[in-house]
C-alpha cells in the first residue's frame, strides 16, 4: 500500500464481471463476449483525495496493438486538442524542440505539437499499431512500442502524458520515475492530463468507471503525487468541460502538506465520493427503465463505441440489444467486450432509428448536426444524468 492509500474507506461502489478492456475491440461477437472480466471495488482515501479499484489485477491488463482509444476523429475534440497544443508551444516556447510523451498511442496530438512548432518528438507507447488509421501525423516524430524509460536521462523541452497515469499500476512509481529521469537542475517542462474524478463523482459521470483505470484522480491526489515525487506544481487546472484534470510542473521542491483552502477542498470531495455509490445504483435503474421505454418507439443507437459506451452497453440491462455507432473506422465491424455488438459508421442508421444516445454531453452538438445530415429526426440525447 503507498502512502495515497492512506486511512482507506470503502468501497464506495462495487461492480463485477466488467469488461477488463473497454478500448480493445474484438474480430467477432464470440471472442467478445468471452473477453476478460474483473471487479471494480472502488476505495477512497479522505487524507489524500485518492480513489482507486482495490480488486484490480495487472495480470489481466496486457496492452497491445488492438488497444484503440483516440478521440481525434471528432470535431470537438480536435479543436481541443489544437488549442492545447498551440498553448503549450506558446507558453514553454516549443519551437525546434524535442518533446517527449508517454503513453502517446498513435501520436496524434504529438504529431499536432511537432508540426504546429516545428518540434521533435520521441513517443513511447507498447501498445502502438504502425499500420492504424491515423487523424494527425508528423514526419518529425517516432514511437517506440516500449514503456517510457526511466532508468537513464531524458533531453527534453517537455515531457508529456495524457490520459495514462490512470492506467498504470503504481501511479507513484511512474511520477517518480519521471522525476529521477530529468537532471538535477532540469528546465524541462511536465504535463500530465488524467480524467478527473471530482466531474466523475459531482456529475455524477457514472460511466466513466472502467477496469482499465486502477486510479481516479481528483486535484487533491494529483497536487500531491507530483509534490511528494519532488515537482514544483506551476499550474493544476480542468479542462475539456471539467472532464480532464491537468497538472503542468518542474523538477523542484514544494511544501506537500495542503494548506486551508486545499483542506476544503478535500473535505468536499469526500462528501460527494460517500454520496456516489447511490447515484451509481439510481441512473443504473433509471437508464433501464428508460430503455424499455424507448424501445417500444424505435430502434435505439448509443454513438461513442469508447470507455463510456462500453461501461453503459454492459452496465444498463437490455444496452446489449441497441445499435452501437462511432465516427471512428479503425472500429467498425469491430465488436464490444462483453456485449459483443458490432460498432458501425454512423451513415449505417436508418429511419428505425429514433433514439440516439450520446455517451459524451460534449459531443450533442456534433452527433446532432451529423444525424440531421443522415436525414434522420431521431431524438438525440447525452446519457449525462
Amino acid at each position: 500500500m503507498s502512502w495515497l492509500e492512506a486511512a482507506a474507506i470503502g468501497p464506495v461502489v462495487t461492480l463485477s464481471n466488467l469488461p477488463v478492456f473497454c478500448n480493445a475491440l474484438y474480430a467477432d461477437a464470440a471472442q467478445a463476449t468471452a473477453a476478460a472480466r474483473g471487479d471494480l471495488a472502488l476505495m477512497y482515501s479522505p487524507t489524500t483525495g485518492y480513489l482507486w479499484n482495490a480488486a484490480f489485477d495487472p495480470a489481466l491488463v496486457a496492452y497491445n496493438p488492438a488497444y484503440e482509444n483516440s478521440l481525434h476523429h471528432s470535431a470537438r475534440f480536435r479543436e481541443f486538442a489544437t488549442a492545447l497544443a498551440d498553448r503549450l508551444i506558446g507558453r514553454y516556447d516549443l519551437r525546434g524542440r524535442k518533446i517527449v510523451e508517454i503513453g502517446s498511442g498513435e501520436g496524434n496530438f504529438l504529431a499536432l505539437l511537432c508540426e504546429r512548432g516545428q518540434n521533435f518528438g520521441v513517443g513511447y507507447d507498447p501498445s502502438f499499431d504502425p499500420d492504424r488509421t491515423k487523424v494527425v501525423t508528423s514526419c518529425r516524430m517516432e514511437i517506440v512500442r516500449d514503456y517510457y524509460p526511466t532508468d537513464r536521462p531524458i533531453d527534453a523541452s517537455l515531457v508529456l502524458c495524457q490520459h495514462v497515469l490512470e492506467h498504470v499500476t503504481d501511479p507513484v512509481a511512474l511520477v517518480e520515475g519521471v522525476r529521477r529521469s530529468l537532471p538535477p537542475a532540469a528546465e524541462t517542462a511536465v504535463y500530465f492530463e488524467v480524467p478527473d474524478a471530482t466531474y466523475m463523482v459531482t456529475e455524477p459521470a457514472v460511466w466513466d468507471l472502467t477496469y482499465e483505470h486502477r486510479s481516479y484522480f481528483a486535484a487533491p491526489a494529483l497536487r500531491a503525487l507530483f509534490r511528494r515525487s519532488g515537482f514544483e506544481l506551476t499550474e493544476l487546472g480542468r479542462s475539456f468541460g471539467d472532464q480532464y484534470l491537468y497538472v503542468e510542473a518542474r523538477a523542484g521542491q514544494q511544501p506537500s502538506a495542503p494548506n486551508a483552502t486545499e483542506q476544503a477542498e478535500l473535505a468536499e470531495l469526500g462528501e460527494r465520493v460517500l454520496a456516489f455509490g447511490a447515484h451509481v445504483e439510481r441512473l443504473c435503474r433509471g437508464w433501464t427503465d428508460r430503455l424499455v421505454a424507448m424501445r417500444t418507439e424505435g430502434e435505439v443507437a448509443i454513438w461513442g463505441a469508447g470507455t463510456k459506451g462500453v461501461t453503459f452497453a454492459n452496465l444498463i440491462a437490455g444496452a446489449d440489444r441497441a445499435l452501437i455507432v462511432d465516427i471512428n473506422p479503425n472500429k467498425w465491424g469491430l465488436h464490444l467486450p462483453g456485449t459483443g455488438q458490432a460498432v458501425a459508421a454512423p451513415a449505417s442508421l436508418g429511419p428505425e432509428v429514433t433514439h440516439v444516445l450520446v455517451m459524451n454531453p460534449l459531443y450533442v452538438g456534433e452527433v446532432t448536426a451529423e444525424v440531421r445530415r443522415l436525414g434522420l429526426d431521431a431524438s438525440v440525447t447525452a446519457v449525462s444524468d
